[in-house]
């Protein structure tokens, strides 16, 4: 038979939500003294007043040493709904929430800067951590997000690289590296041992194992224990900036100072509707297309910068430069083209006067019958189509034809 929790775990699809839920729901089964089966079997009036007293008992704790945040509620006591609610025990959610205390100002709300970041990446001296660093804040990706990438979701595209996050799944999207971040990413995976495209993105220290969540979140949080960075001061206020959050909003930020499309900054952060996960499919070369724009704001290495929009110029240059050129050698053809038809139409004329003359009876006259029509039509001719489709008849005006087109090249 299958038990209450049972019901419960199966419908938890993460597994990192799994162990959240765990946590909170035990602190609640504590609190109440009962286990996941007796619960079960209480009245819902009952259970009802079992969780209304364990709000109130959250709200004295909050009221006294400032934990848990009232910004938590909703996180703590989700598990506890689903668990009542896959066990058919439902309760006025609506009414209970009205119990919680008012939400509090989110702290670590702002972004990195730029000197931020190179503070972090002045402060390690792992190959490993500073492409980390610089992985996310070209791409602006989750942390979350970083045991799952392999070296194969990571695919060369002019002189970045395009990102392919959660493949595979139905939260999949892309985002993009600078030519600064691929160099540092290709720079650490030139170290490694295991570098098959199947294998981790990112590994441990020892280059073997896969980087596993927790692992990939205390990058960043040792390289800021580690070293007194300016970063920290106020990280606990709405002034402070979280850990690998805050790379993610710098990354919006850039993107949206460089004036890409919206659409596009929600898409390369994950945010996108759900309606545009089924409409909005833009190609790797329009998703290029934008994150060009923000290269030079996203680089760290502000000469790096200067240096790729150097060649970015250099590149439009180079193209007006083509443009031109094939402007210059369409206009001379052309150009080449009417001194060509100038000459033959000049020809045409000289030779219609030169057969009049011979028909008129002036000059040397031709008693040739075949010879005399061809001359006829000839004078006739309005077009120089027409005087070269003539001409094919006739072996000895092909001759003189011949040598006029010699003496023009002459």
């Amino acid at each position: 038979m299958v038990t209450a929790y049972q019901k419960f775990n199966e419908a938890i699809r993460e597994n990192t939500t799994r162990k959240t839920y765990q946590i909170y729901i035990k602190q609640f089964l504590d609190y109440s003294h009962e286990d996941y089966d007796s619960l079960t079997k209480l009245s819902q009036p009952e259970i009802e007043d079992l969780v209304f007293n364990y709000v109130i008992h959250l709200k004295d704790l909050t009221e006294k040493t400032g934990k848990p945040s009232p910004n938590s509620y909703n996180t703590m006591t989700s598990p506890i709904r689903l668990f009542l609610e896959m066990n058919d025990i439902l309760l006025n959610w609506t009414k209970i929430k009205r119990y919680f205390p008012a939400k509090r100002p989110v702290a670590n709300q702002l972004p990195y800067t730029d000197d931020d970041t190179k503070e972090l990446l002045a402060a390690t001296t792992s190959v490993r951590n500073k492409a980390f660093i610089h992985f996310l804040a070209a791409s602006g990706c989750r942390v979350g997000a970083i045991p799952q990438l392999t070296i194969e979701d990571v695919n060369p595209i002019e002189d970045g690289a395009i990102v392919t996050v959660y493949k595979d799944t139905t939260q999949e999207y892309r985002t993009c590296l600078t030519p600064e971040a691929l160099y540092h990413l290709k720079k650490y995976l030139s170290q490694r041992i295991n570098t098959s495209t199947k294998d981790s993105l990112f590994t441990t220290k020892n280059n073997v194992e896969s980087l596993n969540l927790e692992a990939a979140r205390d990058i960043i949080r040792h390289i800021r224990r580690q070293a007194k960075l300016t970063v920290d001061f106020g990280r606990k206020s709405t002034k402070g900036k979280s850990q690998n959050h805050a790379f993610r909003k710098r990354f919006s930020i850039c993107l949206a100072n460089a004036d890409i499309q919206s659409k596009f900054i929600e898409y390369m952060i994950g945010h996108y509707e759900k309606q545009d996960r089924h409409y909005f499919k833009p190609s790797n070369e329009d998703l290029w297309f934008q994150y060009k724009k923000a290269i030079k704001i996203l680089t760290l290495d502000k000469s790096e910068a200067m240096k790729y929009e150097l060649e970015q110029k250099k590149a439009i240059i180079d193209d007006y430069e083509k443009v031109l050129q094939n402007k210059v050698n369409e206009i001379e053809s052309r150009h080449q083209k009417t001194i060509e038809f100038l000459a033959l139409e000049a020809w045409r004329e000289k030779m219609k006067n030169y057969f009049q003359k011979q028909l008129d009876g002036k000059g040397h006259v031709h008693t040739d019958k075949k010879y005399r029509e061809f001359m006829e039509k000839f004078t006739r001719t309005q077009t120089i189509d027409e005087m070269l489709e003539l001409m094919n008849t006739d072996s000895k005006t092909r001759d003189y034809f011949e040598v006029f087109k010699q003496n023009q090249k002459e």
